[in-house]
């Protein structure tokens, strides 16, 4: 197959782990670029630190699914981990299954929510630790019943990420832990979010738009059941 229609050197491409019996329950995804082609290989390098390819537990035979933007529509393929060629860089082998596709818009909804958010300077292996600590005492016997210390803001928010405002600054492709309340009786939503785009509103705020990159799937499941429950909501009183 011809994959130089498709990939192009410095392309943004997203990675989705394809999960095993280890990891079913879990969305995981990785945002890279593509350093070159060779035939049905790809050399991408990954942008969370110089050290996220050595410090991330890849190996051979790891599976993912790409997803990209070519000719207007939306590209999809899988691919297996090769080998890691340097701190920031890898190559996936390409299988022979790509398609192209029209994206779905997910479902979003404006609301006032919970936040609780921290955007320290992590690495993604740093990070990914914190998540899993976070997750394991979410979901705990020894949870607490009531949250605390969730600020009140005004997000847009679907299964697969959020928009709000923060104090500057915020760099596109930097790291960020979000707590969410979505006041359902279950523990808050947690995530690993990385910042895809940001606009500047005044010297004190700036919109930043989130994609969650590391997410239980059923939390991610329960923003679309809270979506549809607004949206039916909103449709009554209209």
């Amino acid at each position: 197959m011809n994959y130089q229609r498709y990939f192009k050197t410095d392309q943004q491409l997203l990675l989705k782990v394809l999960n095993d019996s280890e990891n079913s329950e879990r969305t995981e995804l990785m945002s890279v670029r593509v350093v070159s082609l060779d035939e049905d290989s790809l050399l991408l390098t990954l942008p969370y630190g110089t050290d996220a390819v050595e410090k991330y537990p890849f190996s051979e035979g790891f599976s993912f699914e790409i997803t990209s933007e070519a000719m207007g529509l939306g590209i999809r393929a899988t691919g297996r981990f090769e080998q890691k060629i340097d701190e920031n860089k890898f190559t996936i082998k390409l299988n022979s299954d790509l398609e192209m596709f029209q994206r779905r818009i997910s479902k979003r909804f404006d609301c006032q929510l919970g936040i609780r958010f921290s955007r320290a300077a992590k690495t993604l292996h740093t990070m990914r630790e914190i998540w899993d600590k976070n997750i394991k005492v979410l979901h705990s016997p020894e949870a607490p019943l009531v949250y605390e210390g969730f600020k009140s803001c005004r997000v847009n928010i679907s299964s697969g990420g959020m928009r709000f405002s923060i104090k500057p600054p915020a760099d596109q492709g930097e790291l960020c832990l979000v707590l969410i309340n979505l006041e359902d009786g279950k523990p808050p939503v947690c995530a690993i979010a990385e910042i895809v785009w940001v606009c500047m509103q005044d010297e004190t705020a700036v919109t930043v738009g989130l994609r969650f990159i590391n997410i239980l799937s059923e939390d991610q499941q329960r923003i679309d059941t809270f979506i549809s429950s607004k949206n039916r909501t909103s449709s009554v009183k209209d």
